[in-house]
């Protein structure tokens, strides 16, 4: 767990951790010194249970404190829970079971999406058994899971010479592909268990940000197309998605940058050129908007973020 500045969330986190039917847990809290009560909150907890393991420590950004947690591990299973999120109490008990039952290397649950005063969620089913490709096909495919490391449990060993890039802002994208790349067998379990809190201070949507989540994804796709050729179409209809979703993002930015908008749109052009069987009629109709009608693009995806805004109230 990555602790900053989440004074209103840290504690609902931790103790979601300690309170978990399975309770052979080691808690590592990497704690950067910030601003408000967030590092004090995780002392008082680590004085009370023993299974606490807290670092405190200038903060450096997410992957130099997760490589810092990463260091002491010591046990056979590995999870993550965000700070400002909370998980069901049994979640990480069947997360295991699921991995003992179907002999995987890699655990995936379901999620719940919480706005203020709302709840949405997955939709509970039976678990599914993947391989490597078959997995990393639903990432690509926006269904499902993604490539989040919080809703995982990975055997420790599908770590072993993984690091987190300190360079790279969108760090997990670029670590857990090559994760479910390593292993034999996955388990995806639909039914929610963890509580992602979606919050307004999200930078997702700012310009520099946009240029982080393209650097991100140009890495994925270059591991992707190198290791996994047998997608090349869910990659290409993967990236032609995010590039477009990049310069929405970009054109209603409150500093849009020319130059990004102008390279998006050409990254556009090339892959809606590939015939892929994969592109549906809608990615086709935003291609086109974004090609031929950039100011309806423009104000497609205002309007769509208001209402958005209109129905769902983020977090602070």
């Amino acid at each position: 767990m990555i602790v900053y500045n989440v004074e209103p969330y840290v504690e609902q986190s931790i103790k979601s951790v300690l309170d978990q039917t399975y309770k052979d847990i080691e808690l590592i809290i990497v704690a950067g010194h910030g601003t408000d009560a967030s590092e004090e909150i995780c002392r008082r907890y680590a004085k009370l249970d023993p299974r606490i393991k807290l670092i405190t420590g200038e903060a450096k950004g997410i992957a130099d404190a997760r490589n810092q947690g990463l260091a002491e591990v010591t046990g056979d299973w590995l999870g993550f829970v965000d700070s400002d999120d909370y998980i069901e109490p049994d979640m990480f008990r069947r997360m295991l079971d699921n991995m003992t039952k179907y002999d995987a290397d890699i655990s995936v649950c379901g999620r719940f999406y919480e706005y203020v005063g709302k709840t949405l969620s997955d939709s509970p089913a039976e678990p599914v058994v993947l391989d490597a490709t078959q997995a990393l096909s639903v990432t690509l495919g926006h269904e499902g899971f993604f490539l989040h490391c919080w809703d995982k449990l990975f055997s420790r060993k599908v770590f072993e010479g993984l690091h987190f890039r300190t360079d790279i802002t969108v760090e997990d994208r670029i670590v857990v592909d090559r994760l479910l790349s390593s292993a034999d067998r996955i388990v995806y379990d639909p039914t929610p268990m963890y509580h992602f809190r979606e919050r307004k201070g999200s930078c997702s949507k700012k310009s520099g940000m946009v240029r982080k989540n393209v650097e991100a994804n140009l890495l994925m796709e270059e591991f992707l197309t190198n290791e996994h050729p047998e997608l090349a179409n869910e990659c290409n209809r993967f990236m032609l998605y995010e590039f477009i979703t990049a310069l929405q993002n970009e054109l209603v930015s409150d500093e849009p940058d020319k130059e990004d908008i102008k390279e998006y749109t050409k990254k556009i052009a090339v892959l809606a050129g590939a015939k892929n069987p994969l592109i549906g009629r809608q990615l086709r109709i935003k291609t086109f908007m974004a090609l031929y009608m950039p100011g309806l693009l423009k104000m497609y995806t205002k309007r769509a973020q208001a209402r958005v805004s209109e129905e769902l109230e983020r977090f602070p």
